[in-house]
């Protein structure tokens, strides 16, 4: 005879329906992981401008001032435009958000310390505008303790597994860090980020990787590593031959948080594990930190992001 133990301490959930461990070399909008990501995005603030003869200052819901100059704006057929004109805006300048809008800070590897990044679009009669050739608005925005080292960076999505920053080093493209606020000089549009590079040299550097169940896959599940007493979120990517998440390298001795996030069936899970990189000096070490996601609310995800 046996009896029926109650009272366990410990939950064992069932397993998820349609259990599946492949991962992918490619990742398309199909899989799960496509839609957690639209599900975590923030949404966009939406105003408008009259621009005419004379220069408009607008402050936007994102908490961005834009200034735009007559004359600076054009349809993709280089016609300028006049009269009401759209724009779209985010800010962001918490690491959760970053997590959230799929824009951690790295470029081309190397890591980025973010003063803010921010998005900014323009359209009139639903069609995408864009600058005038050797024009450039001004952005403003609030920031406690603003940083002299800051540089510009444009988002490069070319590759739409791997987000990226690059350099923006012409004149027009500039930042000045003034008491609590930046002002920014930019030709740009769409996404750009108020930098610096972490300076590397001489520190022991180490690449960061999750031991994760066999269900959490690329086609299912997105990775960060935070860095908790730094403005910097590294992406893990996944890799199809080793079935790891990773980051680039990352400099020793510091405290991270690796966040898990991930869409099986209906069901959300959320996994997340504070470490300290280590490294030796003059090699690259290799991390792995196990983390063990549970099934959670797309609300409680969101949550658990805004306090990071």
């Amino acid at each position: 005879m046996s009896s029926c133990q109650k009272d366990l301490d410990l939950f064992v959930p069932d397993p998820i329906a349609g259990f599946d461990s492949t991962w992918h070399n490619n990742i398309d909008n199909s899989m799960p992981v496509a839609g957690l990501k639209t599900a975590l995005l923030l949404p966009i603030y939406k105003d408008s401008f009259e621009l005419n003869a004379t220069t408009v200052v607008l402050n936007t819901g994102s908490g961005l001032q834009c200034t735009f100059y007559p004359g600076s704006i054009l349809t993709a057929s280089n016609t300028p435009v006049a009269g009401r004109i759209y724009i779209e805006t985010q800010l962001l300048k918490a690491k959760g958000d970053m997590i959230r809008m799929g824009t951690p800070t790295t470029s081309n590897g190397k890591l980025l310390i973010s003063g803010g990044e921010f998005f900014v679009r323009l359209t009139k009669n639903g069609q995408e505008l864009q600058l005038a050739p050797n024009s450039r608005y001004y952005i403003q925005y609030n920031d406690p303790s603003p940083s002299p080292l800051m540089r510009l960076f444009a988002g490069d999505q070319t590759n739409p597994a791997v987000f990226n920053w690059l350099p923006l080093t012409d004149t027009l493209n500039t930042v000045t860090a003034f008491n609590q606020y930046y002002q920014v000089s930019t030709n740009r549009l769409q996404w750009i980020n108020c930098d610096y590079f972490y300076d590397t040299t001489g520190i022991p550097q180490t690449i960061v990787s999750a031991n994760l169940p066999a269900n959490y896959t690329n086609a299912n599940t997105t990775a960060y590593t935070v860095l908790n007493d730094m403005h910097a979120v590294v992406g893990m990517y996944g890799n199809a031959t080793t079935r790891k998440f990773s980051t680039g390298r990352l400099p020793a001795n510091k405290q991270v948080t690796v966040v898990i996030i991930s869409k099986q069936g209906n069901d959300y899970f959320l996994g997340h594990e504070q470490v300290l990189t280590t490294g030796s000096a003059g090699t690259i070490g290799n991390q792995s930190v196990t983390v063990t996601p549970v099934i959670t609310t797309l609300d409680n995800i969101k949550t658990y992001l805004n306090s990071l």
